[in-house]
């Protein structure tokens, strides 16, 4: 016999239809999360770092894109090396090897005398015995193809590989981007284990300890990332890290500057063309340009500029401030 009553049938009913709803709604976020990939920066793209060493010291550097360059009938962009990193530019910095996507995979082809220049940063597949080696091919950083249970090898790390623990995800400006857990297996006694959370995310690569985490000799020493930037996000772990910075607001006005990287003229396009304050800053917040336009379209000859990377940062007269990373080669 049914002794549930009228009144109890109905607050089981919208109890079962909420958590329906919230089942659904829940699915629908999981699927709409799997299906945005965030790809590797193309043109443009800093990262801050440090190296903390066991005597104290620290050492502050910036690797950044800028330009491209064929190895192998292959397209990659240049990844340059700054000991400077709140003012970096090519002309004080060195070539550090050369960076690219490839269906969801990013491959480092690392300059053939890079341990001449960075003795303090060896890769663990490289040699402290001279003559340093000469690296004829590319080396894989990240895969953002796993699942969850995947094992990644690296043959160039002495038989190195990791295992895909759990995949969540983790807010960047906003958005939430996937972020690769695992777990590594290293050659006994290797100094290349780092220290602290292992895990990457897409678009940027490791959010702790920078760029290569898995590829660096960590023997006494630990690696950092300060911040990341590209011509789309920003993202910092310290307080204050000199860049475009957190003090700009990142509206979603529609606009367009372009071609990036160029090194001619600059053109900056407003779907909403109202009176707009225009700066070009170079990467230590300097103003090297501005003007006032309330056109659509404005062009800006930026041959005689320095090669480097800038900000352009757009002030509309309703105070919304929009700022992208750019680069002039």
């Amino acid at each position: 016999m049914n002794t549930e009553s009228h009144e109890y049938k109905q607050i089981k009913y919208k109890i079962m239809s909420k958590k329906s709803l919230l089942y659904f709604f829940l699915f629908l976020s999981i699927n709409s999360f799997g299906q945005t990939y965030y790809p590797f920066p193309d043109s443009v793209g800093v990262w801050k770092q440090t190296s903390s060493f066991y005597e104290g010291s620290d050492i502050h550097y910036a690797l950044f894109m800028n330009g491209d360059t064929i190895i192998n009938s292959i397209t990659y962009n240049k990844l340059y090396y700054s000991d400077t990193p709140n003012n970096i530019d090519t002309v004080n910095s060195n070539y550090y090897g050369a960076i690219r996507e490839n269906n969801k995979k990013i491959y480092f082809f690392p300059d053939s005398i890079y341990n001449i220049y960075y003795p303090e940063y060896f890769f663990c597949f490289t040699s402290y015995i001279y003559p340093y080696p000469s690296f004829t091919e590319e080396v894989l950083l990240y895969d953002f193809n796993v699942n969850v249970g995947d094992t990644v090898h690296y043959p160039h790390l002495d038989s190195t590989y990791i295992i895909i623990t759990w995949i969540d995800s983790v807010l960047v400006q906003g958005e939430y981007r996937k972020q690769y857990n695992y777990s590594y297996s290293y050659k006994p006694m290797s100094s290349c284990q780092p220290i602290g959370p292992q895990n990457y995310v897409e678009g940027i690569g490791d959010i702790n300890m920078g760029l290569f985490s898995i590829f660096i000799w960590y023997f006494e020493n630990s690696e950092s990332l300060n911040c990341f930037e590209d011509d789309e996000v920003f993202y910092s772990n310290v307080s204050n890290c000199m860049t475009v910075g957190n003090e700009d607001i990142k509206t979603k006005e529609s606009y367009q500057i372009y071609p990036n990287p160029t090194s001619e003229v600059l053109f900056i396009e407003l779907d909403n063309p109202i009176t707009n304050l225009i700066y070009i800053l170079d990467i230590t917040g300097k103003e090297v340009y501005s003007t006032k336009t309330i056109q659509k379209t404005t062009s800006i000859d930026v041959s005689s500029f320095k090669i480097g990377l800038y900000i352009v940062k757009i002030v509309s007269n309703q105070g919304n401030i929009t700022s992208k990373l750019i680069s002039i080669n």
